[in-house]
């Protein structure tokens, strides 16, 4: 019997020495599986990834986690108080674990047969968050036993509290404190009241059920729980608790959020997300600083608006919306002004669980307006008249200017060509010179001829729904009235009433179609300073400024000059603007091209050809040139475009981004150096980490830059071939004879991979280009400055309309177009539907970063020649102009000229009829 005892002892010992020993395996087991915490430092939460303007505006905030970090002290006690009251008020007495607690949970979750109460403390549930996995398991909650007693140790209870309260999910998107109260109510920490810190510690329990927004009954009793804890616990008085009981919390809206200069930023993000990975941007807090300057993309937003709602009106008007009858208006506005005021407030409170937005919609004040026009339009003798609006209406206060709204047509007069609209019971005028562009929608490249529209009666009737813009909140009847003198409105029947009489000035306004982008350049860093993809970011994300690829007509003919220049051209060469049959690509094919005008001048300058843009000159000057030579020069400019190995191509019959071709252009400002279109300034993450500057350019930074096509003549690399060193060889050969020195073309002995065109050509170039905005086609912009020069593209059938120009500080290049590539109607060319757009951006550019002539290189000589002959003139003589030449290249002297082949040219006699090309755009 003995023996059996001895026995059951042994065993009874050797089992609690293995079950001891199985506990602590398992525990060390879990333990080495726990997350490395040991300082604050190791705490690295997933925060949000900023893309900043060169000016510091702050252009996106995005990331997985919507969570801003905030040190515990800058937490008021108000706060710390309403989740320790909520979730653990022994938070200060235990040690990690309230086992107490625990009991007290087991039993109410018992007693009610659910769960209706937690036990965990709050250094477990930064445990919890802390841990990778969600699951609900006995192996979890031990990971969450274990890692609370090693948070326990390692850090001190404020230090705790700093991991509570940045961490903790509390719905909406929100984590941590800090974006909590910034989400929930616009607010800062410190701006929090009692009531809104119970609520929002009250949400951590279940974020959704008892979320204000969706739950507000639940929300509410929620925080009376927590309320009524911070009282019961001393940490509020009486009369704290029930003012917070009593107080109606502001909720803010929750609305979309957009992009800053959309199309940029997006395109920035997605740069950085190729080079960084999206999981990383998303959660390690990246800053991003760009290059762009806020100020001026919000102009050159502005003016793409504008152009395109130009160009829009200029095509016709496309209808009215709808029509509705005069026994529906009351529903309609009713309807209107409820979306409205909720479409415009920024918060709402909640009464008895019911939403009260800001801007509150009453009927009774509705039927205040409805009475006021009713009574007065009885006022009026004719019946023509409508009453203004009631000058005591909330919705008029709420009204902006520049917006656009739906309003109904209540009325038309002819005679004095108004139209009378009501924004919702607001009653606005259209006049005469807002609605004269309307007729009939045709797009057509043959030219149409539209009148005025003089009755609007002719378009408009009573009903009929349409889109306006308001332009001010407060006019007058005489004011707006076309072709009446004051005089004799006071001879009117109704001139008393009339004269009381205060109206909404609108505009006639629509959605456009067209399309429309803009990019502007730094042309000595390559730094992006505006860019606009489109009209819409929000309707079409794809950027046109960088993904579409259309033709640029002319506006490609100053590179092909420039080459001109570099072989043997100068501004004064004589070319012949005659007609001319090309051979084709078939042998048996006669290509005979023509100018815009359909007219040949005859001899022509090299300056005045490309101040009006004549087709046929510039074809001859591509044919001497040879399209051999041509393709290595725009390789070696390192022109970005894919293009067919024929004459055509002088036409800018080829796909080429409107970046692009404006940082081409930038090689004519910055005195012939390369730049490459620069998005980033600095890429760094959370730990200060910078990456790597390759990223820091476009998508273009692993591209050739070739222009030339696969079956193009010479497919050469885009690195600049370097001119062999002339070689000079015995004075005499083997049989005596002297041999001449190899000759180089003066215009390619200084070039590298940067400087890609002599820097004296670059000069002479902005000069002729200068001359297209003061005498040809760009002439619409010469009241901006005399320091800009620049050119207008126009393809077949007004596809394409673009303006590319410059000033000594920024190029900017602007396009217009339909995608689907149909015309935008006859007459819309480069000077009319890019232009205006291009001189409203840079007067604004000009007048922020100011304005200087273009620095003259070395070896820049002036003359005075015929503008017509080309011929060296007096300073007096008519039509003699101070021309600049590279010195050598000027008349008379052939010191330069001597290594080019003899140009063309041959003269005539014949006039031809004047060009009225830049006229017509």
């Amino acid at each position: 019997m003995l023996n059996v005892f001895k026995k059951l002892v042994i065993l009874s010992i050797v089992g609690c020495i293995v079950g001891v020993m199985s506990v602590g395996g398992v525990l060390i087991y879990f333990s080495m599986s726990l997350p490395k915490i040991s300082t604050l430092a190791d705490y690295k939460p997933a925060i949000n990834s900023r893309i900043l303007s060169k000016d510091g505006v702050v252009l996106t905030e995005i990331g997985k986690e919507n969570r801003d970090v905030v040190e515990i002290k800058d937490v008021p006690k108000r706060i710390i108080d309403a989740f320790l009251s909520a979730e653990d008020s022994g938070f200060y007495e235990h040690q990690g674990v309230d086992y107490l607690g625990v009991a007290r949970a087991f039993l109410a979750n018992v007693k009610a047969g659910k769960v209706v109460q937690g036990g965990s403390t709050i250094t477990q549930q930064v445990a919890k968050s802390l841990l990778l996995s969600r699951e609900r398991s006995i192996t979890r909650k031990i990971k969450d036993f274990l890692l609370a007693q090693k948070i326990e140790k390692k850090f001190s209870k404020d230090e705790i509290l700093f991991l509570y309260l940045n961490q903790v999910y509390l719905g909406g998107g929100y984590y941590g404190v800090k974006s909590a109260f910034k989400g929930y109510f616009d607010k800062r920490l410190d701006e929090a009241t009692v009531a809104e810190s119970a609520l929002v510690a009250g949400l951590l329990v279940a974020p959704g059920r008892y979320s204000p927004y969706l739950h507000p009954e639940y929300a509410k009793k929620r925080q009376g729980y927590v309320l009524g804890r911070m009282y019961a616990n001393k940490k509020i008085t009486k009369e704290e608790y029930e003012n917070a009981l009593k107080e109606k919390i502001r909720y803010r809206l929750r609305k979309k959020e957009t992009f800053k200069a959309g199309f940029y930023t997006d395109w920035v993000r997605r740069l950085v997300v190729d080079e960084v990975g999206e999981e990383n941007f998303l959660t390690n807090g990246f800053t991003v600083q760009t290059t762009l300057n806020y100020q001026l993309q919000k102009e050159a937003e502005e003016s793409i608006r504008e152009g395109v709602k130009n160009i829009d009106k200029r095509q016709g008007y496309k209808g009215v919306l709808g029509n509705i009858s005069p026994d529906k208006y009351y529903d309609y506005f009713k309807k209107f002004r409820k979306e409205y005021y909720e479409e415009k407030s920024k918060f709402f409170t909640l009464e008895e669980n019911e939403r009260v937005y800001e801007l509150q919609f009453n009927e009774e004040k509705l039927d205040q307006v409805i009475e006021y026009s009713k009574n007065t339009n009885q006022l009026f003798f004719s019946k023509r008249y409508k009453a203004g609006y009631f000058e005591e209406d909330q919705l008029v206060d709420t009204l902006v200017e520049g917006e656009n709204y739906k309003a109904i047509v209540l009325g038309t007069d002819d005679r004095f060509r108004l139209i009378y609209a009501s924004i919702a019971g607001v009653t606005g005028i259209i006049p005469y010179k807002y609605f004269r562009w309307v007729h009939e929608r045709e797009l057509a490249e043959e030219r149409k001829y539209w009148p005025y529209l003089k009755q609007p009666s002719r378009f408009f009737k009573p009903g009929d729904i349409i889109n306006v813009k308001l332009v001010d909140k407060k006019t007058t009847f005489i004011k707006e009235s076309y072709d009446i003198k004051y005089e004799d409105f006071k001879k009117f029947k109704d001139y008393e009433t009339l004269n009381e009489q205060n109206y909404l000035e609108l505009a006639l306004d629509q959605e456009v179609d067209v399309e429309a982008a803009l990019v502007s350049i730094d042309p000595f860093t390559g730094e992006i300073v505006s860019m606009v993809g489109g009209v819409d970011f929000e309707k079409s994300k794809f950027n046109r400024a960088l993904q579409a690829k259309r033709q640029p007509g002319s506006s490609f003919k100053p590179f092909l000059y420039a080459a001109g220049l570099e072989t043997g051209y100068s501004p004064n060469s004589i070319i012949l603007d005659s007609p001319e049959a090309l051979g084709g690509a078939d042998a048996s094919l006669n290509w005979k091209p023509r100018n815009y005008d359909g007219k040949f001048r005859g001899p022509m300058t090299f300056r005045n050809s490309l101040e009006l843009s004549r087709n046929i000159p510039t074809i001859k000057i591509v044919q001497d040139v040879g399209m051999n030579y041509l393709f290595k020069f725009l390789n070696r400019i390192k022109f970005n475009a894919e293009m067919p190995n024929d004459l055509s191509i002088s036409l800018g019959s080829f796909g080429v981004t409107l970046t692009d071709l404006v940082a081409a252009y930038s090689i004519f400002p910055n005195g012939g150096q390369y730049i490459k279109p620069k998005f980033l300034i600095s890429v760094t993450d959370r730990y200060g980490k910078e990456y790597l500057p390759e990223i820091l350019s476009d998508d273009t930074k692993d591209k050739e830059n070739e222009v030339a096509s696969e079956d193009n003549v010479d497919s050469e690399s885009t690195k600049v071939e370097k001119e062999e060193e002339p070689k000079v060889a015995d004075t005499e050969n083997l049989e005596g004879e002297e041999v001449e020195e190899e000759k180089i073309n003066p215009f390619l002995e200084n070039l590298d991979e940067t400087q890609v065109y002599d820097k004296r050509l670059s000069f002479i170039m902005t000069n002729l280009l200068k001359g297209v905005v003061q005498n040809g086609s760009g002439r619409r912009a010469k009241s901006i400055s005399n320091f800009i020069g620049g050119k207008t593209g126009t393809t077949n059938e007004f596809v394409d309309a673009w303006f590319i120009g410059f000033s000594q500080n920024n190029v900017t290049g602007v396009w217009t177009g339909f995608d689907d590539n149909k015309t935008m109607g006859y007459g819309e060319a480069g000077s009319k539907a890019a232009l205006p757009i291009w001189k409203n951006y840079m007067e604004k550019s000009i007048a922020l970063l100011g304005e200087s002539d273009f620095k003259v290189p070395p070896g820049i000589i002036n003359v005075y020649v015929d503008k017509q002959t080309g011929e060296s003139a007096d300073i007096n003589s008519p039509g003699a102009i101070l021309e600049s030449f590279v010195e050598g290249t000027e008349p008379g002297n052939s010191e330069i000229k001597s290594f080019f082949k003899a140009k063309n040219t041959k003269k005539t006699d014949d006039l031809y009829e004047d060009d009225d090309f830049f006229n017509q755009q």
